[in-house]
């Protein structure tokens, strides 16, 4: 079983085993959430949601993710000067990258980053429910994109005052 349909299947086994109904509109949430690794934010659930049951109204996203998030079944990152992104792939806390140029969101595979909790709760005596790390930057593709056009800027300087 691919790890997309055992997503799906958690995210499914566990609304039915709390007592939520399984709706279509429903249905189709988690499988967006189970299948989509650019995190995205609920316009974009919305929007994928409205090309398969078009009457769907965007309080329907709103509500589901709440509900899924309460049961730590997709990873809400809030992130400042945009919407919040949802993960559903991989609900556990992990660190993310972002590229402020094209608003990509990936995540990031640090190892030490699940010891971190446990170290924290060692050192300040609380209890951690969840961690966030986003680290910003501008990923290799618009590093390309920008350097084209600063080159083609400064060409276009050059012939200015010729």
């Amino acid at each position: 079983m691919n790890t997309t349909s055992s997503r799906f299947e958690q995210m499914c086994k566990k609304l039915k085993v709390v007592g939520y109904k399984l709706t279509p509109q429903r249905m189709v949430i988690l499988k967006i959430l189970s299948e989509r690794t650019d995190h995205p934010n609920p316009e974009s659930i919305y929007a994928a949601l409205k090309m398969k049951l078009p009457t769907t109204s965007p309080a329907t996203v709103y509500k589901t993710l709440a509900v899924l998030k309460k049961l730590n079944e997709v990873l809400e990152i809030q992130y400042s000067n945009e919407s919040n992104r949802y993960d559903g792939v991989n609900p556990k806390p992990h660190p993310h990258i972002y590229c402020t140029q094209c608003k990509k969101f990936s995540d990031l595979d640090l190892l030490p980053y699940d010891g971190l909790f446990i170290e924290i709760e060692q050192q300040t005596g609380y209890q951690i429910h969840t961690m966030n790390l986003s680290i910003e930057g501008i990923c290799p593709n618009c590093q390309s994109r920008l350097d084209a056009i600063a080159v083609s800027e400064k060409e276009d300087n050059n012939y200015a005052f010729t």
